[in-house]
């Protein structure tokens, strides 16, 4: 409220005292000024109102009104109360809260508000019946009121662990070693949290139990204590089989070679479990024997998909023939994963069957892929062999479509392979210039487009070229631009002339064509949008698509009291990937009330990287509404990843900006192809749009190339995601 010049201060009193009135009953008002703020300061700290006259302003701001509000039928109503109760944080709030969500009241049935009840009990864990709440909700979390699981509900599940481990004592953690015994969904979340807040002292957890479970000694294995050791050593010897072996695992996990002589003896045994136990073991202890041990459950039809996990996890030059042979004997959906392993066994054997597998057939990509990323001067001869054979034969063109196919793909390997590597097959830039002079419009022209620019031979803009519905070379563009991804901000900046003129159609309302949404990459170098009118990014904001996420990162940037409106729908959509890049257009919105809208959003999020995003965002701002969310997301949000940026935001005196790059900072490189489920669909897979989500959250607008397949390189380290758009975009025609 503001008040004209020379307005005397009380007239702000007198204000505060109606309201004060409205809300709460009537009482006699306190005889001095300070009376009431002696009142205030001691309820704060759970003290009894030194002065008769504390009533009305206890009855107007303290627990009662967070109990008429808990009352209320409206759940934003209780969610304040419930909220209110929290920072209060006496003795006799925390009892109020307790009551609000007993089982059956109306807050019990809502996520949120026991979401938000978890989050203000963490403080009081150490409370017997606090502690009984969060427990329970440890184990009932994931429930709606259905009885079905819910996202919300994993939140307070997760939540609730990390406020019970975070509490650290014999009671708490003796309720998170219980679900980890239980197993499940609540077994899981006790052991993150437990890895987020290590126990002060393992007897705590352990809580003097005779017998420690095969759970719990797994979990203690994982947990990488070497406190441990001293309890597990013993169990070692015990008769129980199941209890030696989930010790003797532990042990090997922790570094202790007490374990090796058990694996030794189980190697020798027919029992598969303990095959796998033993090879298991030797692997983490580095033992010699590790490789045999794991070709041998590669060779064991019961064994072989643990086998495959061991090979991804120790490669080795001794495994390549046992994961060739295992590669047809494995189910279909794992036999990609043994090809990758044998790119990382590496030696002369992986790169030969590798070069076998790139000749044909449904692992020929993922072959491709392995020899372009394995090290070493095997694999790179191999892949100059490849190129040169496939180009060979090629040229005598009986076979044209399939040494077509084969040409490319080697030359798409060496394109990665100097990418991820820095070690590029010999002929590869005279082969790719070859390449980038076949027909306007082909396959062939495609790959040498995408490697040209990738690589540094040709500009962006150079071989995208002027694009005009009537005439342009869409497979270039959608190439040059995915090999602008490799070069950095100046390359992405060349395609910006190029988007702003396909993006701004006659119709505003139109969809953008295939060659716009490839030459929106150039919005990653500009996260306000460049050019383009306000009203366009709003529109392509709004209509989902490839382009949607970093057109609506775009807007939030330009937020203003005109398009406020519009930026909450999207914050509150229905697309996690839209909402997260409207988290992180608002870290650098000029609006100052924008932390608001971030505060309010992360407070009920259920997807994970939609809350880092909202923590990015919060970085970027210097708002004191910024520490309260950011202390929350630190402390208590379940996603390893929101909690270490929090802490990254939240390390210094003042704001750290944690957005992600705008141009790539990595050598990574995703290769997709994209094969329709029924042959005969086979155009739809060519020229195909798609957005590509990487690691770090930002969503790249791609389109492939003729022959269905996606190179899109500077991915950095971590799980990516891709959603194809469900038809070819205007513009494209199949070949």
């Amino acid at each position: 409220m503001r008040f004209p010049a020379g307005t005397p201060r009380a007239l702000g009193l007198a204000a505060a005292l109606a309201a004060a009135a409205i809300a709460g009953p009537a009482a006699p008002q306190p005889r001095a000024g300070g009376s009431a703020r002696a009142a205030q300061v001691a309820e704060a700290r759970g003290a009894a109102p030194a002065a008769a006259g504390a009533a009305p302003l206890r009855g107007s701001l303290g627990v009662p009104v967070a109990e008429r509000l808990l009352s209320s039928g409206d759940p934003e109503a209780r969610l304040r109360g419930i909220e209110r109760l929290g920072t209060i944080g006496t003795e006799e709030a925390v009892s109020a809260l307790l009551a609000a969500i007993e089982q059956g009241s109306p807050a019990a049935r809502d996520l949120r508000a026991r979401l938000e009840a978890a989050r203000a009990l963490a403080p009081h864990a150490h409370r017997d019946n606090v502690r009984q709440v969060l427990t329970r909700e440890l184990s009932e979390g994931g429930a709606s009121a259905r009885g079905a699981a819910a996202p919300l509900g994993e939140v307070l599940r997760g939540t609730a662990a990390l406020a019970l481990a975070r509490a650290g004592d014999k009671r708490a953690l003796g309720a998170l070693a219980g679900a980890i015994v239980q197993g499940g969904a609540a077994g899981e979340a006790a052991a993150r949290a437990l890895r987020a807040y290590p126990p002060e002292s393992l007897q705590l957890l352990l809580g003097g139990r005779k017998r420690i479970e095969p759970a719990l000694v797994g979990f203690l294995g994982e947990l990488g204590d070497l406190r441990a050791i001293e309890a597990l050593r013993p169990m070692l010897e015990g008769g129980d089989r199941a209890a030696q072996v989930a010790a003797a695992r532990a042990l090997a996990r922790l570094g202790d070679e007490a374990a090796l002589a058990k694996a030794r003896a189980w190697i020798r045994k027919p029992e598969p479990r303990l095959l796998e136990a033993a090879a298991e073991i030797l692997v983490y202890l580095g033992a010699p024997e590790a490789p045999d041990a794991v070709a041998a459950l590669l060779g064991s039809e019961a064994a072989r998909l643990e086998g495959l996990r061991l090979a991804e996890l120790a490669p080795s030059a001794r495994l390549a023939t046992a994961l060739a042979r295992a590669i047809p004997l494995l189910p279909e959906d794992a036999r990609p994963r043994a090809v990758a392993a044998l790119g990382r066994a590496g030696g002369a054997e992986a790169a030969r069957q590798l070069r076998g597998l790139m000749e044909g057939g449904a692992l020929a990509t993922a072959a491709a892929f392995a020899l372009a990323t394995m090290p070493g001067a095997e694999a790179r001869a191999a892949l100059e062999a490849a190129i040169e054979a496939a180009i060979g034969a090629a040229a005598k063109g009986p076979r044209a479509a399939k040494d077509g196919a084969l040409q490319r793909l080697a030359l798409r390997a060496g394109v990665v392979r100097a990418l991820a590597l820095r070690d590029p097959p010999a002929p590869l830039e005279e082969r790719l210039l070859a390449a980038l002079a076949a027909p306007r419009g082909s396959a062939e022209r495609a790959v040498g487009a995408f490697g040209a620019v990738a690589l540094g031979l040709r500009g962006a803009g150079e071989v995208a070229g002027a694009c005009a519905p009537a005439s342009c070379d869409r497979a270039a563009v959608h190439a040059a631009a995915r090999g602008a991804l490799a070069r950095g901000d100046a390359a992405l900046a060349e395609l910006a002339p190029l988007f702003e003129a396909l993006a701004a159609p006659g119709d505003p309302g139109a969809a953008p064509d295939a060659a716009a949404i490839s030459a929106g990459v150039a919005l990653l170098a500009a996260p306000r949008g460049g050019g383009l009118t306000t009203s366009r990014l709003a529109a392509l904001a709004e209509a989902g698509g490839p382009l949607s996420p970093l057109a609506a990162r775009a807007l939030a940037a330009r937020d203003d009291e005109v398009i406020r409106g519009r930026l909450k729908r999207l914050l509150e959509g229905s697309d996690p990937v839209v909402r997260a890049h409207v988290a992180l257009g608002l870290g650098g919105d000029p609006m100052p009330d924008s932390v608001s809208l971030l505060a309010r959003a992360y407070r009920f999020e259920d997807d994970p990287a939609v809350r880092r995003a909202i923590v990015r965002g919060l970085s970027r701002r210097a708002e004191m509404q910024r520490r309260r969310v950011l202390q929350l997301a630190r402390d208590l949000d379940p996603d390893d990843g929101v909690r270490a940026l929090a802490r990254s935001a939240l390390s210094g005196a003042e704001a750290r900006p944690l957005e992600p790059p705008r141009a790539a900072l990595a050598t990574g490189v995703v290769w997709i192809a994209i094969v329709p489920n029924d042959p005969s669909a086979a155009a739809s897979a060519a020229s195909r749009a798609a957005r590509l989500v990487r690691p770090d959250g930002l969503a790249v607008p791609v389109v492939a190339d003729p022959d269905g397949v996606l190179l899109v390189p500077g991915v950095p380290p971590g799980v990516s995601s891709v959603l194809l758009a469900p038809a070819a975009p205007p513009g494209d025609a199949a070949p």
